[in-house]
């Protein structure tokens, strides 16, 4: 082994700085991961080769080679972890900005620093009871304040955030969120919420919603949001000055599939079936089924290819619908069924509720 080290000691530097790198850029969270599944599978394999070696089952040629990949796999692996050992937690980092903003606070006078905490607090006029949503109470964390309309007529784009395209930016307007400020000043418990509502728990942690709306309601720029400007970004080739009118855009044509034959101006008997109940199914793309004209599960059950691919795009979820059997769920709940997730969605609202 020491004749291989000094014989690759560059290549194995380079697997090394490799292992940093990948340890360093898939860290994210409260919590240092060191291992998956993945690697499970790679260490089982890793000690079958190093068994090999050291009972020298394999000779020659090929034993070399072994204890080369045995070699070079470790190194690469204790570059994984020195690089997860020196990220700094999402924690830390929390913590960090909190103490810096606190002392920015006291060190300056009240008068001087207002426009600067301006932009990152919650807006004063704010409300939690604007607009409702169903079944609210259910969804973890907390629902974010919300203004009835943009200030001034005049909503921020939103689009300039890396992961609000022009969907997600209409969905938050009928949230009542129309400016970078108010995103701004979200809380873990808002973030939480909105990933609920939403269907996607842990894309704005990752993306960094907050944090990207916090220097662009200080007037600072981002990477994306220039290019955004630029028109480089397909989702965002608007000012985001249609405002409220972009939730009603959302009902254009355009999407892949073939446009459901069998819809509904509203529910039948004014009862629409609970299509949260559907794995997969948040209250925004249950909104947006709804505002297709899907409001009940043997709808969904008979829905073609082309018509899932349609629906799933138009509610935000292109490919979903497919990928994550919508029909299958829709056609045991159409029939009175219940799924496991239905099973767990609702002991969860009962819970809620009690």
């Amino acid at each position: 082994m020491l004749y291989l080290a000094s014989r690759f000691v560059w290549f194995l530097l380079a697997a090394l700085v490799l292992g940093f790198v990948m340890g360093w850029i898939s860290q994210s969270g409260s919590a240092r991961r060191f291992w998956s599944r993945g690697w499970s599978l790679v260490a089982l394999l890793w000690l079958c080769g190093a068994v090999l070696a050291w009972l020298q089952l394999v000779n020659g040629v090929a034993a070399m080679w072994l204890e080369t990949a045995l070699l070079f796999v470790a190194v690469y692996w204790l570059g994984c972890v020195a690089g997860t050992l020196l990220h700094p937690l999402d924690d830390d980092v929390k913590e960090t900005a909190t103490a810096s903003a606190a002392a920015v606070s006291t060190a300056v006078p009240v008068a001087a620093s207002e426009p600067a905490i301006a932009a990152v607090q919650a807006p004063a006029d704010a409300g939690r009871t604007f607009p409702p949503v169903e079944n609210e109470e259910t969804l973890p964390g907390q629902r974010p304040a919300a203004l009835a309309e943009a200030r001034g007529g005049k909503a921020d784009d939103l689009k300039l955030i890396k992961g609000i395209g022009r969907q997600n930016e209409g969905r938050l307007h009928g949230l009542g969120i129309w400016h970078f400020e108010q995103i701004a000043a979200w809380t873990p418990e808002n973030v939480e919420w909105i990933g609920g509502y939403l269907a996607f728990p842990g894309r704005i942690e990752r993306e960094d919603w907050v944090g990207q709306a916090k220097r662009l309601a200080t007037g600072a720029t981002t990477e994306f949001a220039d290019r955004a400007r630029a028109g480089l970004v397909e989702t965002s080739r608007d000012d985001g000055s249609a405002g409220q009118g972009n939730v009603a855009a959302l009902e254009g044509d355009g999407f892949e599939g073939r446009r459901p034959e069998h819809l509904l101006a509203a529910a039948r008997d004014g009862k629409p079936d609970d299509l949260t109940l559907i794995k997969g199914i948040g209250p925004a793309i249950a909104a947006d089924l709804n505002r297709l004209g899907i409001w009940h599960f043997d709808q969904i059950a008979a829905l073609g290819d082309e018509e899932m691919r349609y629906a799933s795009a138009f509610a935000g979820a292109p490919g979903r619908g497919l990928s994550e059997n919508w029909r299958e769920d829709a056609g045991i709940l159409a029939h009175g069924g219940d799924t496991q997730h239905s099973r767990t969605l609702k002991a969860e609202r009962a819970k809620a509720k009690s």
